[in-house]
């Protein structure tokens, strides 16, 4: 994360620019705050006292991992990759479109990624003794979004262009991670539908990872429920995106997801709503082009209403309940039990400054 050292250095910068040259040090002109558990150590203090108005968790999970856009590079210099010197941004990414790269300029320019570094041979060059056989390590056929390296160990927990995207500080999914800092976990993050035991249960039987205490809800209802209706403005943000990601729809299919996308679109937050229309308006069957995030409120309730409303009638005749999405043998939303997970939300504000 790029800082001034003080105002100085940022009132030089309005009107000269960055005084960084390729092959300086970047430390020499930029306070780069880097993860800590002390997230009250000495790079903090510097930041508390050059601004003020600085909220560490306005851009950190409580554990120090970035939480928002634009801050790829930290969260790449706190990858056990880069420990070894040889792992950079430029490992992935280029600064400038080969001549010979087919994709036009438009596609390249969306991540800046190098031929080829979209799939797993960003990883698997490095990484060779995965490559022969996938499955013995991921558990997931090879080739699908399952096996895919990115979505374990860059998974989209970090919030920014109204999106999630992914967290540039390669990790493993982790359940007591997620408990500590409520960031989601790969693994939860794709199996929408499933709970933070069964996650814990499987890292357990397939990589020994240690069983972690959880609470009631916890163990019977689904992690991705617990992040919509209980988490805080920045998880719902991520929880609605996710609601409308392929690969999740996927793994956890889809009928069940309006009845939660319904009551993101009332959401206090602006960004939450939008995210989370856009995700509904993805799933075949649901009619939302009348949505808009930023209208009346009267007017979105009214919208809304009418889409639970239409999607409760669908689920009627499919009936699939399922206790962990709090669905019915009737296949309709528990809403006492929403209910109760809204009481316990946590509404304080929140800023995700990108």
């Amino acid at each position: 994360m790029h800082y001034f050292y003080n105002q100085d250095d940022f009132g030089d910068w309005n009107e000269n620019g960055f005084r960084y040259r390729p092959g300086d040090d970047l430390a020499d002109t930029a306070l780069m705050v880097h993860h800590s558990p002390d997230l009250e150590g000495s790079e903090m203090q510097r930041i508390h006292e050059a601004y003020p108005q600085y909220r560490k968790e306005d851009r950190f999970w409580s554990d120090g991992m970035i939480r928002v856009s634009g801050r790829e590079y930290s969260g790449l210099a706190e990858s056990p990759c880069m420990a070894g010197g040889e792992f950079s941004c430029l490992s992935c990414h280029k600064m400038h479109k080969s001549p010979d790269d087919p994709r036009s300029l438009k596609e390249w320019a969306n991540d800046q990624l190098a031929p080829g570094m979209r799939g797993d041979e960003a990883c698997l060059q490095c990484h060779e003794r995965f490559r022969e056989d996938p499955e013995q390590h991921t558990h997931h056929l090879a080739g699908s979004n399952g096996s895919r390296c990115y979505n374990c160990h860059m998974p989209y927990t970090t919030y920014g262009l109204l999106k999630a995207i992914r967290s540039h500080q390669v990790s493993s999914p982790s359940v007591a991670e997620s408990v500590e800092t409520g960031r989601p976990n790969a693994c939860n993050q794709c199996h929408l539908d499933k709970t933070l035991a069964w996650t814990s249960e499987h890292l357990g039987e397939r990589y020994g990872t240690p069983p972690v205490e959880l609470t009631g809800d916890e163990r019977k209802i689904a992690a991705s429920v617990l992040w919509s209706v209980k988490g805080d403005a920045g998880q719902r943000a991520l929880m609605a995106w996710s609601l409308g990601w392929d690969a999740a729809r996927e793994a956890s299919g889809e009928d069940w997801m309006p009845g939660y996308l319904t009551q993101l679109m009332g959401d206090r937050y602006d960004a939450v709503r939008f995210i989370a229309g856009r995700s509904l308006s993805r799933i075949p069957g649901i009619e939302s082009t009348d949505y808009d995030a930023f209208g009346e409120r009267q007017q979105r309730v009214e919208i809304t209403r009418r889409i639970f409303e239409e999607w409760e009638a669908m689920q009627g005749r499919v009936a699939r309940a399922n206790e962990e999405l709090l669905i019915d043998p009737q296949g309709l939303l528990r809403r006492d039990e929403v209910t109760r997970l809204l009481r316990d939300r946590d509404n304080r504000p929140v800023i995700l400054k990108e």
